[in-house]
């Protein structure tokens, strides 16, 4: 952990649903696929789970997996899973269809049998394994943006992914907004590497600061996403964040350099980088450099930050 070590877990138990229905859904387009997910969610309706997939994902994990998709490229998907009930869910699977119908979809597939549910859900889980069959490698981007936002957030990557000259790919939590754009690349050619991160870091930025979301989903800050939280939070914000983490760690033991950005983050960022609105005097210029305890990890730290008054109801 970053603030703590966990030595304990406590859990609940609970029952079975007692009735699921799961739904493939195809679209033609990936726009009226994404429209739908805030269609659903906007009628009162939360799916256990609502995945979504693009063509060239489907192409790819059909061919691995036989799972029932669609696979000629081009066709997109909701896996849509509804449970409860056996009384009513019935007629939720009905309102949930004709939504996708008023929304555009091609087709609505009912798993009719155990068998073809675990088939569709086998092809769901091993779709990061099936993107060899379109690269050598894939970047796994992570942000979560309003569901409201995804059709124009989606469009927004595609042009990323045709500025830097990858091929982009899509599979992700739709139901919660989370995104996670798979960019592939063959880290064996020049400047491929480069040209990922550079474009993973252009869309998180489209995320955060155009759609109003969050810097990661589910995925977590750790390392790679330091400075990026300068998207969101302010000087004052991480200064405090800081704070709170330096009562509970003074040392500096637990994951240190993680999270919280340095000064040092901010230099690859182009000067014009809404990120450096947040790296100036405030910031960057009250510095002090932090030595870890830890005999193999040295970092360095917004100390002074550290010991800003922050306000007691904050």
């Amino acid at each position: 952990g970053t603030m703590a070590l966990v030595t304990g877990v406590t859990v609940q138990l609970l029952h079975m649903p007692e009735a699921v229905r799961t739904l493939l859904v195809i679209f033609d387009e990936l726009e009226a696929a994404s429209e739908t997910v805030g269609a659903i969610i906007a009628s009162g309706i939360i799916p256990a789970a609502l995945e979504m997939m693009d063509g060239p994902a489907c192409l790819a994990v059909e061919a691995a997996y036989h799972a029932g998709y669609p696979d000629d490229g081009k066709s997109n998907i909701l896996l849509i899973e509804l449970e409860g009930l056996s009384e009513g869910l019935d007629e939720l699977v009905e309102r949930v269809t004709a939504i996708c119908h008023e929304r555009g979809a091609r087709e609505v597939r009912a798993a009719n049998t155990a068998a073809e549910r675990d088939a569709l859900w086998a092809g769901r889980k091993g779709a990061l394994g099936a993107m060899g069959r379109l690269a050598p490698n894939y970047y796994l981007q992570d942000s979560v943006v309003p569901r409201t936002k995804l059709p124009a957030i989606l469009k927004r990557v595609a042009e990323v992914a045709k500025k830097y000259d990858l091929l982009v790919t899509n599979v992700f939590h739709a139901g919660d907004g989370n995104l996670h754009p798979l960019l592939l690349f063959d880290r064996r050619k020049a400047g491929d590497i480069e040209r990922v991160l550079a474009a993973a870091a252009e869309i998180t930025r489209i995320c955060v600061v155009e759609a109003g979301g969050a810097v990661s989903g589910e995925h977590g800050i750790g390392f790679e996403k330091r400075a990026a939280l300068a998207y969101a939070l302010s000087a004052a914000d991480l200064a405090a964040m800081e704070k709170v983490r330096r009562s509970f760690d003074p040392h500096n033991r637990l994951n240190p350099s993680k999270v919280l950005p340095t000064p040092e983050d901010f230099l690859k960022y182009p000067k014009d980088d809404p990120a450096l609105l947040v790296a100036n005097d405030s910031f960057v210029g009250t510095v002090g450099t932090h030595t870890s305890t830890s005999a193999h990890e040295h970092s360095t730290l917004p100390v002074e930050l550290a010991d800003i008054a922050v306000p007691a109801d904050d």
